[in-house]
């Protein structure tokens, strides 16, 4: 069965500039101090896939700043399910354990899409 087809919520297919604050996995940057830039290729309301220079394990939680190109920003408390190396770059599918923070117009793509309609972001 295709992952995909289990999944609760579909996929937004966008691009969005993300920051990751360090949680103390990654050894090599300092801890609760550092935030890293990478970029969401894909979002939901329980997850995301995450292509970012951050070297942490299955298992790992991660604070997740998501920007939008209108401005907007969510924020969320992930937990990383798989990684892949794309490239020489890891890539990340989490699942969103909670939003803390959820812009407005993201909700209401994700509204839109879990309804069966399509509406740009």
């Amino acid at each position: 069965m295709d992952p995909k087809d289990r999944r609760k919520h579909p996929r937004y297919e966008a691009t969005f500039q993300v920051d990751l604050l360090n949680m103390g996995d990654d050894p090599s940057v300092s801890q609760f101090e550092a935030i890293i830039h990478g970029v969401a290729m894909d979002v939901s309301r329980q997850g995301m896939r995450v292509k970012v220079p951050y070297n942490v394990p299955v298992g790992s939680m991660l604070s997740i700043i998501l920007y939008s190109e209108q401005g907007g920003e969510s924020l969320c408390l992930c937990e990383v399910m798989w990684r892949q190396d794309e490239l020489g770059e890891p890539v990340y599918g989490v699942f969103t354990r909670s939003w803390s923070k959820l812009d407005a117009r993201l909700a209401k793509i994700f509204e839109s899409m879990e309804a069966g309609t399509s509406q740009a972001a």
